[in-house]
């Protein structure tokens, strides 16, 4: 690589560590700004994940739900804890990058440590395959549930989207609306710097409107 090859991939690098600076400060004060900053790194991790699988994978969970887990814990520090911000400040790399590769190694541990030897030597129990119909009817539920999310989604104002987005964050994979579980309240209103109560209305609201559209479908 010659000197002004070199030159060039490091004003790139600077100016995409100021870029991220920029949008995560913003992020800080403008619920809008989170949540574009939120998108913005699931997008850039998810394209780690398919150029590094080895390295941004974690035994035991989904992709997407390491995304999740390294994302949620951005927007945690970025709302809640912004003595942290030098903490993860690396010269040419992206401030959200430094911050999300050290939850990555944190999970890698977790799940190492809490993983559980198997005997590969038993023989695996037979489950039996679903049907046809079965395969159809799952199929048609499938495709009425993501209808009724996208046009729920369509109708809702800003500050419902930014709700969404926090409470798809501690749903499991981001889940929200299919999932039957309640998602975790308090790091979804930590998102956005609001307290528990605000984000338990936000969530039967939005859940609300989904079963609305549910019914209409069905």
């Amino acid at each position: 690589m010659t000197l002004r090859n070199v030159s060039t991939a490091l004003e790139r690098e600077l100016s995409a560590e100021q870029a991220d600076e920029r949008d995560r400060d913003a992020a800080v004060v403008s619920d809008a700004a989170l949540v574009a900053y939120e998108a913005k790194w699931r997008r850039k991790l998810g394209r780690l994940q398919r150029a590094h699988p080895a390295r941004w994978r974690v035994f035991g969970l989904s992709d997407e739900e390491v995304i999740d887990s390294l994302t949620l814990r951005l927007i945690e520090v970025v709302r809640s804890e912004p003595g942290e911000f030098e903490r993860y400040r690396r010269s040419g790399k992206e401030w959200g990058l430094s911050c999300a590769e050290e939850q990555l190694q944190r999970l890698k541990k977790v799940f190492r440590r809490n993983a559980v030897p198997a005997d590969f030597n038993e023989e695996p129990v037979p489950e039996r395959a679903a049907n046809q119909e079965e395969q159809w009817l799952e199929l048609e539920a499938q495709r009425t549930r993501t209808l009724a999310q996208e046009c729920a989604e369509r109708g809702l104002n800003r500050p419902q989207r930014a709700w969404l987005a926090a409470l798809k964050l501690s749903a499991n994979a981001g889940a929200f609306f299919e999932s039957s579980d309640l998602p975790n309240l308090s790091a979804a209103s930590r998102v956005l710097g609001k307290d528990r109560s605000s984000a338990l209305r936000a969530y039967r609201e939005l859940r609300g409107r989904f079963r609305e559209e549910l019914d209409r479908l069905e």
